[in-house]
């Protein structure tokens, strides 16, 4: 059976970035982008999917398999435990090459959308 096709990733509803300086291992929340560039083009800034649908024993294997996918590409990123759960993190300049070719494997992407309060 073909995972990729059957997966949902959601865009977690904030930035984040290596948690000081642990690059691949913990990550913590920023409100706001970080804005700065280290020289090669790394803002430091990354986003977060995790995966929709799938128990979470199941969705390690098949997040580290969309992890190799974006290792495939040269795409850094790595599988970290958020709230009990993997979720896959990525340097934000990486984000539209990493969506479109996790996109063209079949995989659906979901935007995080908060609730609006109603006036």
């Amino acid at each position: 059976m073909d995972f990729m096709k059957l997966s949902v990733l959601q865009r977690l509803p904030q930035f984040y970035h290596w948690y000081a300086g642990e690059v691949g291992s913990r990550v913590e929340p920023t409100e706001l982008p970080e804005v700065f560039d280290d020289g090669m083009g790394n803002n430091g800034n990354l986003i977060g999917l995790k995966l929709l649908g799938y128990p979470s024993a199941h969705s390690w294997e098949v997040m580290g398999k969309i992890s190799q996918y974006l290792n495939g590409i040269n795409i850094q990123n790595s599988v970290i435990e958020v709230d009990g759960e993997p979720c896959l993190f990525v340097n934000s300049n990486d984000e539209a090459i990493a969506l479109g070719y996790l996109k063209n494997l079949g995989v659906a992407i979901a935007d995080f959308i908060p609730l609006q309060p109603h006036n």
